[in-house]
């Protein structure tokens, strides 16, 4: 090897040469002694602009709605992924603090007074604006922490509370950036894909009043679901926020006799002549790990697969650095907007095994004479439409949607399983659908 670099190093043209060589030969090293890529590390390289493409959102205002049992446990995240980019932004609870290095502002200061001293509903608030955090113990947040879910909401004393949120802080988003175009409503763990919610809203004319989120409904009302995020647009707030203000001891009451705050501003904007557009799957109130992408949901031709995404909802904040990471790395490789599908391929499909321990794919339909894991997995394969599986203790379930799930405990004793031979065919049925399909929009766009 010396006589030959001898011989190539007597010029300056060898001599770059060598070099070159010597940089190929590193770079060839550095590329297969790589770890595979993954989604679950750091942020992407810091060549990237993760705020390029995004100068939309200077016609936003944003805002976070919180509360006090969960915010420092799910805002910090925020300030490095959903947030990070967003310049005109606000953080709303029922108390207001600091938390790293964000004020976190009192929606609820300007409720009517009376109400505050007398309705039990505010009774978790008093104790807050005497004490503080202080004022609760540790028993009490562990057990408002663990409620379960109702017909009527959560049974937790700051859910009740937080139906009272909603009017008051419509009028202060529109209060804090009155020039905004849209006002983008999110909660605590509302993931946002801004690339592709700004892009579908430039479908829409924000000088006109629009109501935009994933539907629900209870009763007469249909309004947009809190927890997938919704947009309001500057002429539909200023309608909502006035029509309030003149009608205040009759949201005031319909409230008080609710349990739903995202219902009580769909009435309000239903009242005022601004229906829901309905947004599902563009607006998602399901995380990734928990999607169903065949879901028919919003209906037989809108199915999540095909279409782009521009949030999800109860995503875990050790969750979101490895979803932020997954959405940085697809910009610096592709250019069109990411779909459920992509979703699916490159954060789900990968996680799937033929069979994990610890594991809960929420499968949901009981086979209550099947009580192994042998047992169910042949019960599922004897289904053709059944796609995955899991047994708890010696409860067999099967699916025929196709989720991650979570990790559980081990004392939970819940092992799932999947069906890695009928992906591909899930795969092709579901893109043959595709044609055509992008944003969810009006009939008539």
């Amino acid at each position: 090897m010396a006589p030959l670099l001898s011989k190539l190093t007597r010029s300056p043209s060898r001599t770059f040469i060598v070099i070159l060589i010597f940089l190929v030969i590193c770079q060839l090293f550095s590329i297969r002694s790589r770890e595979p890529s993954t989604f679950d590390g750091a942020y992407a390289s810091q060549s990237y602009h993760t705020c390029a493409g995004l100068d939309g959102l200077d016609d936003y205002f944003v805002s976070l709605r919180t509360g006090t049992t969960e915010a420092p446990k799910k805002l910090p995240v925020h300030y490095t992924t959903t947030l990070r980019c967003v310049p005109h932004y606000e953080i709303y609870s029922d108390f207001e603090e600091v938390i790293g290095g964000h004020k976190v502002h009192d929606v609820l200061d300007e409720v009517n007074p009376e109400i505050i001293a007398s309705h039990p509903d505010f009774e978790y608030y008093n104790r807050l604006k005497g004490k503080g955090r202080g004022a609760f113990s540790e028993e009490e947040i562990s057990r408002w922490t663990a409620a379960k879910n109702t017909n009527s909401g959560r049974d937790s004393p700051g859910w009740r509370l937080d139906k009272w949120k909603f009017l008051p802080l419509a009028e202060k988003a529109l209060k804090a950036r009155p020039q905004a175009k849209w006002y983008i409503f999110i909660e605590s763990d509302t993931y946002v894909l801004w690339k592709s919610l700004i892009a579908w809203l430039d479908h829409f004319d924000p000088s006109k009043p629009w109501y935009l989120g994933q539907q629900m409904q209870i009763g007469d009302v249909v309004f947009a679901y809190g927890g997938a995020g919704f947009a309001i647009s500057q002429p539909a707030l200023q309608k909502v926020v006035e029509h309030r203000n003149a009608n205040l001891k009759f949201y005031d009451d319909y409230t008080a006799h609710h349990w739903a705050g995202d219902c009580v501003l769909g009435k309000a904007l239903t009242d005022v002549g601004v229906p829901l557009s309905w947004s599902f799957p563009t607006l998602s109130s399901e995380e990734p790990a928990d999607t169903d992408f065949e879901s028919p949901f919003g209906g037989p031709d809108k199915h999540p697969w095909c279409y782009n995404v521009a949030t999800y909802h109860h995503l875990p904040p050790t969750e979101y650095p490895a979803f932020y990471n997954f959405e940085q790395k697809w910009y610096q490789t592709n250019t069109t907007f990411i779909r459920h599908r992509d979703v699916f391929f490159n954060y789900i499909m990968p996680r799937l095994a033929a069979e994990r321990a610890e594991w809960d794919n929420h499968s949901d339909k009981e086979q209550p004479t099947v009580s192994t894991f042998k047992a169910c997995r042949e019960t599922c394969e004897k289904d053709p439409a059944c796609m995955q599986f899991s047994v708890s203790g010696y409860a067999c379930k099967t699916s025929t949607a196709l989720r991650l799930g979570r990790r559980v405990s081990a004392a939970e004793q819940v092992k799932s399983g999947w069906m890695l031979d009928r992906i591909d065919p899930f795969i092709e049925r579901l893109d043959s659908q595709c044609q055509g399909k992008d944003w969810v929009l009006p009939y008539g766009f």
